[in-house]
């Protein structure tokens, strides 16, 4: 088993597993309910800074290490897999303290920036570390069933709409990533704002605004956020030739809506959107699906880290969006 070090116990692992509600729709919302039940995995340390956390996981009995501080630990160098599941300011200073580590998960985002991403990505590669970000639509088995199925059902792309909420670089990196791994490479990102933000997020110096952005295979985005105190969404809507596809509830389900002949204009189709095949998604076991991909990537020494690529332009798009948003609007290529 190899041996893991969870740093950022934190509110979201100390509530999430005891929510109720939680557990009807997921079986693993956690990193702790992953590391319980994997038999490749053994939890070693939690880390955490805050008392409630610290409590919470001490009273679970069975972690050897229960530390305030990294630097309190008995021996980092035992450690093979650390998850990183704290704001992105301190990961290359604690990835430096982990001397030994094989593979690292990371909480989205991988940086605050592009720059601090970069330097990530370079000590991975330099260091032979194989990471992988916790974006969970990524491991999502019936998500990766519509992907591959995409052209089939929708024919081809016409157009996308988004909704996200509670900050561009904490929920709208969900719906970003989702896009890209959906539709392509984006060549364009311009703020919808007219000088207007909402501020409201758990990361440092995040904001909420509507956006655009264009893809090079000519299919264009259109975003707007809701304010989470009223409900959440994290939702990404595609309209094709053929049918069209969303996802919502936060990704949980899709619904697919088949091309029919109008029901009242005789030479013209519509889409029947008022039955829609509404499908579950598995959320549930995609936080487990990331772990037994991390684990075969480290049985087959891949170091490739593709995913740490992809969050970078996850990141590269959230940036131009918000140079686009203090110029004014204005339109930025990447």
């Amino acid at each position: 088993m190899l041996k893991t070090i969870l740093i950022g116990f934190g509110n979201i692992a100390a509530n999430y597993a005891d929510d109720i509600f939680m557990q009807k729709w997921f079986k693993y919302s956690t990193h702790l309910q992953v590391l319980r039940d994997h038999p490749e995995f053994y939890l070693k340390a939690i880390v955490d800074e805050n008392n409630f956390a610290l409590n919470k996981a001490k009273s679970l009995g069975n972690i050897p290490e229960v530390k305030q501080n990294i630097d309190e630990l008995d021996d980092p160098e035992e450690f093979e897999v650390a998850i990183l599941a704290i704001p992105p300011e301190d990961r290359l200073k604690i990835m430096n303290k982990l001397p030994k580590i094989k593979a690292i998960i990371f909480e989205k985002p991988l940086a605050n920036n592009i720059s601090d991403a970069q330097d990530i990505i370079d000590l991975c590669q330099k260091k032979r570390i194989i990471a992988e970000v916790n974006f969970p639509r990524r491991f999502d088995e019936k998500v990766l069933a519509n992907k591959n199925k995409l052209q089939n059902d929708l024919g081809q792309l016409q157009s996308a709409f988004g909704i996200y909420g509670n900050g561009l670089n904490n929920n709208g990196s969900h719906l970003l990533d989702l896009t890209r791994m959906l539709i392509g490479d984006c060549i364009w990102a311009q703020s919808l704002a007219n000088g207007l933000s909402d501020d409201v997020s758990p990361i440092k110096n995040d904001f909420n605004i509507p956006f655009a952005l264009g893809f090079k295979n000519g299919v264009k985005l259109f975003v707007q956020f809701v304010k989470f105190e009223n409900y959440r969404e994290v939702y990404l809507d595609l309209w094709g030739t053929k049918g069209r596809l969303s996802f919502l509830q936060e990704g949980l389900v899709s619904a697919y809506s088949s091309l029919k002949r109008h029901r009242f204009s005789e030479y013209d189709n519509e889409l029947e959107n008022d039955n829609r095949l509404i499908s579950l998604m598995d959320q549930s076991n995609a936080m487990y699906n990331l772990y037994d991909f991390l684990n075969l990537k480290i049985k087959n020494k891949d170091f490739s880290n593709k995913n740490l690529i992809h969050s970078l332009e996850v990141i590269e798009i959230i940036k131009k969006i918000e140079v686009s948003f203090f110029r004014k609007d204005e339109r930025i290529f990447l």
